[in-house]
């Protein structure tokens, strides 16, 4: 956002989508009122917490596509049909989209929801919260609270993250990974991290 001034349940959503692209950074124009995230009360502040650490969580993932938009020139954060050029039902889908190759984000865009309307093409799919395995091509109503932004990884791939909660990602630079292996329907993924010491060339 940048004019006007949101509500804390505008203000929290933005998170919650913002924390997946490639640039995030809260910012709104001069004029408007303070907006940090402890502005809006406790609630909401939890909930943009918690967005941030899956931002800082995903981290691995995010900067092994950054590297590979450099070597590759693939974008970072696509629209459905970039991955799935062949289902019809992509080419107009503007209420979702995918991080890379492997995780599909489907933000709240409506105020006061429920519900989203959710669709996942063809292929295995794993909710990030739950796990609970989806096989598309499917469309289906997922209930969402204010906790909740669907998102899903596609089967077939291995998710790089860092789990430990830390404060910056200098902090996290000798933390363990965790790999997020999800099975295609031949029990089959791949994937790979990049990884360097954040300040040269070596990697």
């Amino acid at each position: 956002g940048f004019f006007g001034n949101p509500d804390a349940e505008l203000m929290t959503r933005w998170y919650q989508l913002g924390i997946y692209y490639p640039f995030f950074r809260g910012h709104a124009h001069l004029d408007t009122k303070r907006r940090e995230p402890w502005l809006f009360g406790d609630e909401s502040t939890a909930l943009i917490r918690a967005a941030i650490r899956r931002r800082y969580q995903l981290m691995p993932y995010l900067y092994t596509l950054f590297e590979a938009a450099h070597r590759e020139g693939a974008a970072v954060a696509r629209p459905l049909w970039y991955e799935f050029p062949d289902d019809e039902k992509t080419f107009d889908k503007e209420d979702a989209m995918m991080l890379g190759p492997a995780i599909l984000v489907h933000p709240v865009l409506r105020q006061g929801a429920t519900e989203v309307s959710v669709y996942l093409p063809a292929g295995v799919w794993y909710d990030f919260d739950t796990n609970v395995k989806h096989v598309g091509p499917k469309t289906f109503n997922y209930p969402v609270t204010m906790a909740d932004t669907p998102t899903f990884v596609r089967g077939g791939y291995v998710v790089a993250r860092r789990d430990r909660v830390r404060r910056s990602t200098a902090a996290m630079a000798s933390d363990p990974f965790t790999l997020v292996v999800a099975p295609d329907l031949q029990g089959n993924a791949v994937g790979e991290v990049y990884v360097d010491d954040g300040k040269s060339f070596h990697y």
